[in-house]
């Protein structure tokens, strides 16, 4: 790929994000600026992360491209069904899809190109990549690995906010703010394993999910930002004191350990 096709399809984002805010609808304007900044820092992930694989520029271009689009199905989602939860509206990666297919976006891309980025898109979000071309397989394990910086970045500031002020917290909380962990989570964490998010009953086990991510984190590069950032830190800060909690944590950063040198 080429900057200038990268540039032109910024060019278009712009006024697409723009034409979801709506007039005096507080609650759809928030959700979509959310979706929108969100975009923008995972470029900025991916940038850095293309950086420091050294990738090319024609790769790192076709990187960048794969993040600008990545949720672009996010904002007719919020707009029709006004909620980001795939299991109850539509999965946002497919919704993705048809947006770059109805908007043309690929079409000035090569052919291997496009089903990168078609690739990328649709399965960033899934729990396992699925048998794929090794070279689609790496695009998609970078947008996963700067999506999940920035969620990490996301979720670390609210939950501070929903601990210290939670009256000026403003997500929507699909479980209890309880204490209750799920022993199931508890065991995945313990074997090194990705958490179900069908295990998910409380914020404590969207908490537990979120540190087990560090599973399928898949460069070191991603470890360290995340540890620079004190995210994965400041989420186990958070979780109540228990002896399988402070196990659980204690096997993620042990894990983090062994993979980089903090």
């Amino acid at each position: 790929m080429h900057k200038e096709q990268l540039d032109s399809l910024k060019a278009w984002f712009t006024p697409f994000a723009a034409s979801y805010y709506r007039d005096g609808d507080v609650f759809v304007n928030e959700n979509i600026r959310l979706k929108e900044c969100h975009t923008h820092r995972v470029c900025k992930e991916m940038r850095d992360l293309a950086a420091a694989l050294g990738k090319a520029n024609g790769d790192a271009v076709l990187a960048e491209t794969i993040a600008l689009l990545h949720d672009v199905g996010r904002f007719p989602q919020f707009l029709k069904y006004r909620t980001y939860k795939d299991t109850i509206s539509e999965n946002h990666c497919l919704m993705a899809l048809n947006v770059i297919e109805e908007h043309r976006l690929a079409d000035g891309l090569a052919a291997d190109e496009r089903s990168i980025v078609r690739q990328a898109v649709e399965f960033h979000g899934v729990k396992e990549i699925p048998p794929m071309d090794e070279r689609a397989a790496h695009f998609t394990r970078m947008i996963r690995d700067a999506d999940k910086l920035d969620i990490f970045y996301l979720l670390s500031e609210n939950y501070k906010i929903l601990a210290n002020q939670p009256d000026k917290f403003k997500w929507e909380l699909e479980f209890p703010n309880t204490a209750e962990c799920n022993s199931k989570i508890l065991e995945a964490i313990m074997a090194g394993h990705t958490v179900d998010y069908r295990d998910l009953r409380t914020v404590t086990d969207a908490k537990l999910l979120q540190i087990g991510w560090v599973f399928d984190i898949n460069f070191d590069h991603t470890l360290r930002r995340i540890c620079d950032c004190r995210y994965l830190q400041t989420i186990i800060d958070l979780l109540p004191k228990t002896e399988p909690i402070n196990r659980a944590a204690n096997r993620v950063m042990q894990y983090v350990q062994q993979r980089i040198v903090i």
